[in-house]
């Protein structure tokens, strides 16, 4: 079997942490709990639309070392009108210029049969910081048996 990586999209989100609540100093490092800004959009080969505002939003965990733990649950809908919940896990850092990365591995759900594929999606996410955007480049994960 062979895996392989295809892009699905790329994700932008604006930050909010001016209503970010914050948890400081708790047994696992310092939480942030912040929803998504209005102005998310996401565009790809397969899909594109928008962040359905006021059903998203990120629980981040600053640990110790300076890295940090991410906990994202999005709605996004599609350009025809599809509602997708997107959740993903992830681990990021900070690097030698203060620029942060994060890394996560997203999953997909919804039950519009125009994208039932993307229940079946195992996907792999780079995140990156730009101003006051969160831009992902989001991939897919596919596996195909070699031809005998």
């Amino acid at each position: 079997m062979q895996t392989d990586v295809e892009e699905l999209f790329t994700l932008r989100l604006r930050r909010d942490g001016d209503r970010a609540v914050k948890i400081r100093d708790g047994p696992h490092g310092t939480r942030g709990i912040a929803p998504a800004a209005e102005g998310g959009t996401f565009s790809g080969p397969r899909l594109s639309g928008e962040l359905m505002t006021g059903t998203s939003g990120d629980w981040a965990t600053l640990r110790p070392d300076g890295s940090f733990l991410i906990d994202a649950r999005l709605t996004l809908v599609t350009s025809d009108g599809a509602p997708i919940l997107m959740t993903y896990r992830g681990v990021g850092a900070f690097d030698n210029n203060g620029d942060a990365w994060v890394h996560t591995s997203p999953l997909f759900e919804t039950g519009d049969g125009r994208y039932d594929w993307l229940n079946l999606v195992q996907a792999i996410a780079y995140g990156r910081l730009e101003d006051d955007t969160v831009i992902y480049d989001v991939y897919t994960l596919t596996s195909t048996t070699p031809a005998n």
